[in-house]
């Protein structure tokens, strides 16, 4: 397929209102913000109730943490063939209450002694399944509420709540569990999954039947084709090996920094927490200057400029160290350099898929492209965890942060090799 094809058929048509007036999309924004703030507090949790409750170690913190990530290897392909299918907005909301049930769960062994590592892995695994099955549906949901030239703004704002969640929740978090304890602020998670639900529920919008029979109905050989689609795209085939090289990196430095910073740095959840949201705050500007940068230096450029600062900004961990001065101000930094480049970069890699993948295969597609973006998560989370007890944290730190800028590199020249015809996306 090529980077030309035509949109969607039932995307709306017309300019349509503005995204302020669209009470459907404002409905998507809102639980998908409530949902994200949830998830941020139980991805600083998981980890802590592991050091914590547990006393567990580098390498059991990052099993839990693959834990997670693994259903984007097996549950990922076959969520979208199922959102392809059925009604994407009944799909969502089955995933919000899945997520919420499985993640209750986890005080209720704790309140009775049943917590374990083991335990922590099965409802890590089922979050980690609805959270697979919400992220493709509601990427997919998106262009049938939203006029196609409203998608990259749509999308800076979905970027930008879920800066908004990294601030909110990394600090909520790390101050409830600080005071309350891990398990108690899971419970906030909870609630969190149950108002994006509601909120959700209320979305008045449906979608149009979907090739209810014959030979255009998806079907199970779909989720091998699915890839081939992806492949037989130059750029969608670059930007997914490129996202997948980069999210094992990503996903490794991520469980060795929480770990260093509690064990190697003396700080506590709320320190941790603290970190994470202040640097959050550059993810929200980057959602917010997302368009205006892509208008200024066009598609290739703001990807190979977004991507410079996610990919570098590992590098400013390594002056740190147990008694250096500037810890948390360079963890701070780190985090800022990388969200600010990254949300840009998410930003307009969304709209450009959303755009050139038709729509009644956009589930399809879009679970094809999670697998191979985020299957590595799994990946990049055990290594961490193993490589940090084998090599020490610093040193393992020091080689997925040359890792991840090295990645780069390559993406560099290879977009460099396209040409500009191929990463143009089509009209917005």
């Amino acid at each position: 397929m090529s980077s030309t094809e035509a949109p969607a058929a039932n995307a709306p048509s017309g300019p349509g209102p503005g995204l302020w007036k669209n009470h459907d999309f404002l409905k998507l924004w809102s639980g998908e913000t409530v949902a994200a703030l949830g998830s941020q507090v139980t991805q600083l949790a998981l980890p802590l109730l592991v050091l914590g409750a547990l006393g567990g170690s580098a390498s059991e913190v990052g099993l839990v943490t693959a834990t997670q990530f693994l259903p984007a290897l097996c549950v990922t392909p076959f969520a979208g063939l199922v959102i392809d299918l059925f009604d994407r907005r009944l799909i969502i909301l089955v995933a919000n209450l899945v997520r919420a049930v499985a993640l209750a769960v986890v005080p209720v062994l704790y309140l009775t002694d049943g917590l374990s590592v083991p335990a922590l892995c099965v409802v890590a695994f089922v979050v980690g399944a609805g959270t697979a099955v919400f992220d493709v549906g509601y990427l997919a949901y998106l262009p049938a509420l939203v006029p196609q030239q409203h998608l990259v703004d749509a999308n800076s704002k979905l970027q930008g709540s879920y800066a908004v969640a990294q601030i909110g929740g990394s600090g909520v978090g790390g101050l409830l569990i600080k005071l309350l304890g891990a398990w108690f602020a899971i419970l906030a998670n909870v609630v969190a999954y149950l108002a994006a639900f509601v909120a959700m529920f209320l979305i008045r919008h449906r979608e149009p039947a979907r090739a209810p029979e014959g030979a255009a109905r998806p079907r199970l050989a779909d989720v091998v084709t699915s890839f081939g689609l992806l492949w037989r795209n130059r750029v969608l085939r670059m930007l997914s090996l490129r996202a997948g090289w980069f999210n094992m990196c990503e996903q490794a430095i991520l469980t060795l920094f929480l770990v260093y910073a509690v064990k190697e740095l003396r700080m506590d959840a709320g320190g941790v927490g603290l970190v994470l949201a202040i640097g959050s705050v550059a993810s929200l500007a980057g959602a917010a200057v997302a368009k205006r940068a892509g208008d200024r230096f066009g598609f290739p450029r703001i990807l190979i400029l977004a991507s410079s600062a996610s990919s570098f900004a590992p590098m400013l961990l390594l002056p740190t160290g147990t008694t250096a001065g500037w810890n948390f101000a360079l963890a701070t930094l780190t985090f800022a350099v990388y969200g600010f480049g990254l949300t840009i970069y998410n930003v307009h890699v969304v709209a450009f898929r959303q755009t050139v993948i038709p729509s009644d295969v956009l589930g399809r597609a879009t679970a094809a492209y999670r697998m191979l973006t985020y299957g590595p998560f799994p990946l990049g989370a055990f290594l961490g965890g193993v490589l940090g007890e084998r090599l020490g944290l610093w040193n393992s730190l020091l080689l997925f942060a040359v890792a991840s800028f090295a990645g780069w590199v390559l993406f560099v020249v290879a977009c460099t090799r396209l040409p500009e015809a191929d990463m143009e996306p089509a009209s917005r």
